[in-house]
Formats: C-alpha cells, structure tokens, sequence
C-alpha cells in the first residue's frame, strides 16, 4: 500500500494522497487496496489450489489475466478514453513527425506513471505471496518429514526391547525358575508402558525412571549372580518431563555388550536429578559376549537426541580397551 507513495516524482518521500479532494488520489488507493486483497487471494486461494497442483501454467495465466484486469480497471476510471493497453502518452503519426512537448505526468498522474506503479505492486505481490507460500510449505514439509523419522525410529526400538525381554524370561523359562512368574508381570509393565506412552512427545519423568527400574529388575532376574549391578536414582523425579525411550538404549546397551554369564561382569547406571536437568551415568566393562554387533537401538537414540534435543543436551561416550561408558546430561523442565 506504501509503495506507490513511497517516492515521488519531485523527489520526495512518503507522499501520502489526498483522498478527500483528489478523485485520482481516490481511485488508485482504491486500486491499490483491491491489489492487497489480491494478494491474501493468491496466497490463501491460487497458490495452494492451483500453483501447488502442479498446474502452474494456468497458475499465471490467471496472473497476466489479472494484471491487465487490474490495468483495465484504473484506466478505466481515472482516464476513460484512453486504450488500457496502450502504455504510451503519444498521438497517431502521419506523415511527418510533429514536435511532442514531454506529457506532465506529475500533475496529472496518467500512464504511464500509474501504469508503472500499478506493475510494481502486483508484481512485488505476486512474488512476496509466492515466496512465503512455499516457505512455510518447505517448512510443513520438513517439519512432517521429522515427524516421520522420529515414528520410524520409535517403531525400530520397541520390537528391539520386546525380542530382548522375550529372550531373558525364555531363559528363566528354560531354567525353570521360580522367578519367571515375576519377569512376566515385569514384562507387562514394560509393554503397558510402551502401548499407552510410547507414542507421546513427552511424559513425566517418573514414568520414565520407573519402565527403566522394571528394565533393570527384569535383567538381574535373568542374570542372577553372574552381574553386579549398581543401580541408583537421586534427585526429584517429579513434575519433570522427558521424551519416552531416550534413556533406555544406553541401559540396554550395557546389558548386552557388558555381561557374559560365564564371567563376573559389573554395571552401573546412576541417574542424577538436578532441578532442570537430568545426568545419566551408564559404564560397563567389556566383556566377550554373545552378541558383539552394536545394533539399532543406541544410533537410533542418538539421532532422536539430535532432533528433539538438538541444543539442550550433552552426550559424551568414552570406549576405551577396557570399559565403555555414556554420559548424558539432557533437560528435563517441562
């Protein structure tokens, strides 16, 4: 709306129009005001409907269709006798060339000054419109495609703790423990948990802390004696929120690299309350064990800390011959 009063032709700046005793003054800020409506119409209306259908031709065929429209419209107003598609001020030629004095088009604002005016804020229009359409499209796009992976990761890390679960109370089972009445009903915690919370963004942390305490209970039922494990939770845990599944890959991590029931093997796992803040200590010792392959559940953690904590947490691991330990300290304020 701005644009066209912004520089004059005498030079000066933000020359606003007279609309109570200019009709030319009138007319164009009505013309320019429809030009604003034009483009709320363009972007909420053209530009997903036809544009992004993939029929861009016809998309600025309609654009020319309203230029001329709108130039149509103040010629047709301000100067009715004049032809709206003849962008000169001259007269016909005959058969000698006439002195022309030059047109004063400061006083009276025709074409093809109003012309260029009326060019430069359809066209500024237009582009603007197109250009924060397909923003926030771009964003929308991205924004679903993050959504994605991160459904896609959670899908890869629940059947990965279900297979290990179902493996340790299959070797209670085979034991004939007594214990493996317990590990079912541990189990089902787990897979409630996983069923009702899995798929939120975030839960409080005291649900969190209390799937990885049954984790941790179910793995010492089925290793016995053959793993020390320090196991200790500090801090309030309360009125704090976390995204579901981001801790426990490191704990199982340690159960399935750290332990060989052959061996004495030791793990610890400290969790560290602070008051915004949560520090994860996981250290096991190396140990020769069955399944020596890393997995899918700790990248996928990694990458879900990369885009749900991207400033807000701190992963450190430390794989040295001996022990391999992962420090995390991530934000838990909700």
């Amino acid at each position: 709306m701005l644009l066209p009063y912004m520089f004059t032709s005498n030079g000066g700046v933000l020359n606003l129009p007279n609309l109570v005793n200019n009709p030319h003054d009138r007319i164009y800020f009505f013309i320019y005001s429809m030009l604003l409506i034009f483009f709320l119409f363009n972007y909420y209306y053209l530009i997903p409907r036809i544009y992004f259908s993939k029929k861009q031709l016809l998309y600025f065929g309609i654009i020319v269709l309203f230029l001329l429209f709108f130039l149509w419209i103040s010629t047709y107003f301000d100067h009715p006798e004049r032809n709206f598609l003849d962008f000169g001020n001259q007269p016909h030629f005959q058969n000698k060339t006439p002195h022309i004095p030059p047109p004063d088009f400061g006083k009276r604002g025709g074409p093809p000054t109003q012309y260029s005016h009326t060019i430069l804020v359809y066209l500024i229009g237009v582009i603007s419109s197109l250009l924060f359409a397909i923003n926030n499209r771009l964003r929308k796009v991205e924004k679903e495609k993050m959504q994605s992976e991160l459904s896609f990761l959670k899908a890869q890390i629940n059947p990965h703790f279900l297979f290990n679960t179902l493996n340790s109370i299959y070797a209670l089972a085979i034991k004939k423990s007594d214990k493996t009445a317990d590990a079912v009903v541990q189990l089902s915690e787990l897979m409630r948990y996983i069923i009702t919370n899995a798929n939120d963004d975030v839960i409080s942390l005291d649900k969190e802390i209390n799937y990885i305490s049954n984790f941790v209970e179910l793995q010492k039922t089925r290793l016995g004696n053959t793993v020390t494990v320090n196991y200790k939770v500090e801090g309030n845990q309360y009125g704090k929120c976390i995204t579901p599944l981001i801790l426990i890959s490191f704990i199982e991590n340690a159960f399935k690299h750290g332990v060989n029931p052959n061996l004495n093997s030791e793990i610890k796992i400290h969790i560290n309350i602070e008051e915004e803040n949560l520090n994860l200590l996981v250290s096991n010792n190396k140990v020769k064990s069955n399944s020596s392959e890393s997995g899918i559940g700790l990248q996928n953690t990694i990458e879900r800390l990369t885009h749900l904590y991207p400033e807000s947490h701190d992963l450190r691991i430390d794989d040295n011959q001996e022990t391999y330990s992962v420090t995390l300290k991530i934000k838990v304020a909700c």
